[in-house]
């Protein structure tokens, strides 16, 4: 598993561990009883504190897409199958949500940016 932390970023470490994960999910990387690293040893290779870790495994084990078995370790849960589906759809949510945005901010109209899409569409992989 490969996270890294972007101190630039303006999202706090343990919500880009969170997103991470559920990226690394959505895209298959990670699977239903996959086993995720100790907090500790986490933490020392992302080189940030321990309870930052363990608060992003809070959360996660909160939405149900991790579960913590003491003295084995964290796993990826079983129902991560829904999940992951719900979060690429979220995932390219966000990013059509950002490029509608910066389109709208450079001045497209609401047919340009359509008619872009469309056309990027039907130019790619997922157009056809």
């Amino acid at each position: 598993m490969y996270i890294k932390i972007n101190p630039d970023s303006g999202l706090a470490p343990y919500l880009q561990i969170i997103r991470q994960v559920k990226y690394l999910l959505a895209c298959g990387a990670l699977k239903a009883g996959d086993q995720l690293p100790p907090v500790r040893d986490l933490a020392m290779q992302l080189r940030i504190n321990p309870n930052t870790v363990a608060r992003a495994y809070r959360e996660l084990s909160y939405e149900k897409i991790i579960t913590t078995s003491w003295g084995a370790g964290t796993f990826i849960s079983k129902e991560v199958k829904k999940i992951a589906e719900s979060e690429k759809k979220k995932i390219i949510a966000e990013a059509l949500d950002q490029a509608i945005h910066q389109a709208a901010s450079l001045g497209l109209t609401k047919e340009e940016i359509t008619h872009l899409f469309t056309t990027r569409l039907k130019e790619s992989k997922g157009g056809k």
